[in-house]
């Protein structure tokens, strides 16, 4: 009986420390993509530099899909292909081609 009372036990602060990992990991994730929206005009400059044709991969550490997608309609690009690299959407791959005007 008291082994049985253990495991019931070592399962609840199994379950508990996995909610624990899991929230750490959300928090960590929203700081990151916080983080890259701050930075996202001195990524978005490096990235859309004047280059014909632009790959851009959006993911966890990168600004926002509408942050990218608009930011680079105003420095001259238009969104030629949309690809989601997994099943949720998470993470996608846009590529991008100059019109040739800045929308600035």
């Amino acid at each position: 009986m008291g082994f049985l009372i253990f495991l019931i036990l070592l399962m609840i602060a199994g379950a508990a420390l996995a909610g624990w990992l899991g929230f750490g990991l959300f928090l960590h994730g929203e700081r990151t993509r916080k983080k890259a929206e701050d930075n996202a005009p001195e990524i978005l400059d490096a990235a859309f530099d004047g280059r014909e044709d632009v790959v851009f991969k959006i993911n966890m550490e990168s600004p926002s899909y509408e942050t990218v997608v608009l930011s680079a309609k105003r420095r001259g690009y238009r969104l030629a292909s949309e690809t989601n690299d997994t099943d949720s959407g998470v993470a996608k791959t846009l590529i991008f081609e100059r019109t040739g005007r800045d929308e600035q």
